[in-house]
């Protein structure tokens, strides 16, 4: 599929949403590699992450931001 960067959200913006935490990498089996907007580590690989629940926001294990898809993504 594609290669989608997420955008960061800061610590301020979270707001009760849900954390998820990638760990070393989330693997799936058909869908998107994901990477972090702030350091560009790929978190997941090959994730359907347009059919996950809105409003998650997923951590990354480098370098501790927090990220969102963007709201632009189809």
């Amino acid at each position: 599929m594609a290669m989608l960067v997420l955008s960061v959200v800061d610590e301020a913006d979270v707001n009760g949403r849900d954390i998820v935490s990638t760990g070393i990498s989330m693997l799936g089996l058909e869908g998107d590699d994901v990477v972090c907007g702030r350091c560009g580590r790929e978190m997941m690989s090959q994730v359907p992450i347009r059919t996950m629940p809105v409003g998650l926001l997923y951590r990354c294990e480098v370098c501790g931001a927090l990220n969102e898809v963007p709201a632009d993504v189809p």
